[in-house]
């Protein structure tokens, strides 16, 4: 073999070992940056879908559990007058099962583990602050009264359970339960709806106090109650604000009207 053709096979050995090109290696880099960009897309859209379900599945549960909890509480309001009969007649008659009904606030007189009046009407109460550290917390406070039997002048009593000066006793029988967190409340979402007995021209009950607190009169016409809970997680994906609404007609009707009341059919 020739000096010369030595020469270019050596050079033709020298082009087989020189690797990939400059362009090669641009034309492979750009095709992998496109592969990892559609990879990272599509696993960034994952994750925020997975999490936006997991936030609105959290949000149904606590809106449910809250709302389950509330109206299982208020299906056992009762007028003192039910479990027991007062010296003062007109006392017991004057005591309505709600205390006090607003769109954030309930309180009533719950007839909750009292089996034989042993223990006395325990007075719920519901509140969800719309300010403060608190704002958005359901809050259930339960308070037995301090005797089973009531006063013959002014019924049964309550002592003031969160003062700083209150016994052992006294505060023992408060207890206060947080329901759940991230409740909404705005000119939107309102907590509690109240209803009456009387029967609008559509069929539909009558709502009283519409986003105010209820008055006394409304109070002796309250039959059913409406839980519309709102909630809204705090999560890195922002669900929209999930509602679990139930109403609740409370079974028997001297619950919450008072002797002489008809209901409207």
């Amino acid at each position: 073999m020739t000096l010369r053709r030595l020469r270019a096979a050596a050079r033709r050995d020298l082009d087989r070992e020189a690797g990939t090109t400059l362009a090669e290696m641009l034309v492979t880099m750009m095709i992998t940056g496109i592969l990892l960009a559609a990879i990272a897309t599509m696993t960034i859209g994952f994750t925020r879908s997975t999490g936006q379900i997991t936030a609105r599945q959290d949000q149904v549960d606590a809106g449910r559990t809250a709302s389950e909890r509330v109206t299982k509480l208020i299906r056992s309001a009762v007028r003192p007058s039910q479990l027991i009969t007062c010296a003062d007649l007109s006392i017991c008659a004057a005591t309505d099962a709600f205390i006090s009904a607003t769109p954030t606030t309930m309180s009533f007189y719950s007839n909750l583990n009292n089996a034989n009046n042993a223990t006395g009407p325990s007075r719920v109460t519901y509140t969800v602050a719309t300010t403060g550290p608190d704002a958005g917390v359901l809050i259930e406070k339960i308070q037995v009264p301090d005797s089973p039997l009531p006063s013959s002048d002014t019924g049964y009593a309550y002592c003031n359970a969160e003062d700083s000066a209150a016994s052992t006793a006294c505060k023992l029988r408060l207890k206060t339960r947080r329901l759940t967190t991230g409740v909404v409340t705005d000119v939107d979402h309102t907590l509690f709806r109240y209803y009456s007995n009387e029967a609008l021209p559509t069929g539909d009950s009558k709502q009283l106090g519409v986003g105010t607190p209820l008055t006394g009169p409304e109070i002796d016409n309250l039959l059913s109650v409406e839980v519309s809970a709102t909630v809204q997680v705090a999560s890195p994906t922002h669900p929209k604000p999930t509602t679990y609404i139930q109403r609740v007609l409370l079974p028997n009707s001297q619950a919450v009207l008072r002797p002489g009341t008809e209901t409207t059919p």
